[in-house]
């Protein structure tokens, strides 16, 4: 399966990381890394795999900036696509736009069939998973011990 390197959407795309995006990473999601590991850690994302299985992490771009991520992760054959968006960029539609983005890509990387956990208690993701067409299909307990609503959509047709 091979990858495209930016999407579009309205004012909304997703792109591979790079190493110009290190001090966005670290100011937004993980203020305690260094440079060096934020550089390493974007080339771990772009090897598109983790575990033996297809991974793929986007950043979000609103207007050429990074607002956010996006992971697609493929679990028994299915993908699962996790948007995180800065808190300023937050019920704006970015994240609407970034799954519905993130699912027309592993489409066309063959895959029919995308999954979501989402917490019980982030009313904001369960809204924007049901938005984009997923239905619940059970409940679960994460690894962490978050109780969890399990969605899934067709993304075949």
């Amino acid at each position: 399966m091979e990858s495209i390197g930016f999407l579009e959407f309205s004012s909304i795309a997703l792109r591979p990381f790079d190493s110009g995006d290190c001090a966005f990473l670290i100011k937004r999601f993980y203020p305690c890394m260094s440079e060096a590991w934020a550089e390493e850690l974007i080339c771990e994302w772009n090897q598109k795999s983790y575990q033996g299985s297809y991974f793929e992490m986007f950043a979000i771009l609103c207007d050429s900036q990074p607002v956010g991520r996006i992971s697609l992760y493929e679990r028994e054959g299915a993908i699962s696509a996790g948007p995180e968006i800065i808190e300023e960029y937050r019920q704006k539609g970015v994240g609407y736009a970034a799954l519905r983005l993130a699912l027309d890509h592993a489409k066309n990387l063959g895959y029919a069939k995308a999954t979501a956990q989402v917490r019980k208690n982030n009313t904001a993701s369960i809204k924007l998973h049901e938005k984009c067409g997923f239905t619940r299909s059970g409940e679960c307990v994460t690894s962490r011990g978050n109780e969890a609503f399990l969605f899934e959509k067709d993304i075949s047709s």
